[in-house]
């Protein structure tokens, strides 16, 4: 039986460096000194948000087939309420503050049954699921739901993005597109009152646009992980 796991790593190493963004600012405020107990509902907290990270592939399956659909359609149930089971101790403390963050969801069905899977509002709007694991894995160790802290999440690896269209479109458009969203970056965590040192992988994003070299998507991809560890190791540094 094949099961229908995502094979996307990209997306798994935004989901992994999400989660371990909010494990570690959240383990800076020191939660065990006020006796919180979250290490067995962190730990069914990732597994839940992977069996629905899982759920999209027999989805988008059970929406691409014509026949034989009934595989894809059990496989999404398994996952999806596995998922929600798995999730039931975080959701039973957080589900009214995180419960705006479901139109995400929403939306991001909505793109797939209209077939704009590769869009770029549908990544986009995916990073925008992956990343919401940081405040999520933020609020089962400290009992509160940082908003900042998913800006700040989002807002960088979002534009890795916006790097990999430049470098496929190869055009001014895109290229302009990657400055600006990094320059604005800058000023959204400046008025956010985040260290813009957790910024310094974007200078790479800049210096590949301006000069485009030749490069293997492989690359890219290794790339952006190195990027996003210092990213997220720099955030345990200078997260306030």
């Amino acid at each position: 039986m094949k099961i229908p796991i995502v094979k996307e790593y990209g997306s798994w190493a935004v989901f992994i460096l999400s989660c371990s963004a909010g494990i570690v600012t959240g383990l800076s405020t020191r939660p065990w000194q006020t006796g919180r107990e979250f290490s067995l509902e962190i730990l069914l907290t990732i597994l839940g948000l992977i069996f629905l990270i899982n759920s999209k592939n027999p989805f988008s399956s059970f929406l691409r087939a014509k026949q034989q659909r009934k595989e894809s359609l059990l496989w999404f149930i398994f996952f999806s309420l596995g998922g929600l089971i798995l999730l039931a101790p975080f959701l039973a403390e957080g589900i009214k503050k995180f419960l705006f963050f479901s139109l995400l969801i929403l939306s991001y069905m909505i793109l797939l049954l209209r077939g704009k899977e590769h869009y770029l509002i549908t990544e986009l709007n995916g990073v925008a699921l992956l990343t919401l694991s940081a405040p999520i894995s933020y609020f089962v160790i400290t009992g509160e739901m940082s908003l900042k802290l998913y800006l700040c999440v989002f807002i960088f690896f979002a534009a890795g993005v916006f790097k990999v269209k430049a470098r496929m479109k190869k055009n001014l458009t895109y290229r302009f597109i990657m400055i600006f969203y990094c320059a604005v970056s800058l000023v959204l965590f400046r008025y956010l009152n985040i260290s813009v040192f957790v910024l310094l992988p974007l200078i790479e994003n800049i210096v590949s646009v301006i000069w485009m070299r030749e490069e293997k998507l492989r690359t890219t991809g290794n790339i952006e992980l190195i990027k996003g560890v210092i990213f997220t190791t720099l955030l345990g540094f200078f997260w306030q």
